[in-house]
């Protein structure tokens, strides 16, 4: 699903929405949530962008790459429909770092994945 560029400087995304796809490919590779722990530890990007509404266990991976001493350190950025607060509640209590509503995460995706962001 994703590529396999090892660069440290990339972006690891599990995210499905076509819309912010196209706006973060160069920088990125797409995972499903289930791939980010194990790709994360083999090549550490520079954050996760992960989508709570994508098919699978967002919050599993979110758990999963804080529970590793190799990933642990790695920001976690998610984002959800901003109706549903208690989803944004869970993702911090699994330990995402910045969980956004998707009307906020839309704002500020062009400086998150900027260089040297």
């Amino acid at each position: 699903m994703g590529s396999e560029s090892d660069s440290p400087r990339r972006v690891l995304v599990a995210v499905p929405d076509l819309f912010f796809l196209a706006r973060i490919r160069a920088v990125s590779d797409r995972l499903a949530p289930a791939e980010l722990p194990a790709r994360a530890a083999a090549a550490p990007p520079r954050f996760v962008i992960l989508d709570l509404h994508a098919p699978g266990d967002p919050l599993a991976a979110v758990r999963a790459l804080k529970a590793d001493a190799r990933t642990a350190r790695i920001p976690i950025v998610a984002f959800y429909s901003h109706v549903e607060t208690e989803l944004r509640r869970r993702a911090l209590d699994a330990g995402a770092d910045r969980v956004l509503p998707r009307s906020a995460f839309t704002a500020q995706l062009a400086r998150l994945i900027a260089p040297g962001a």
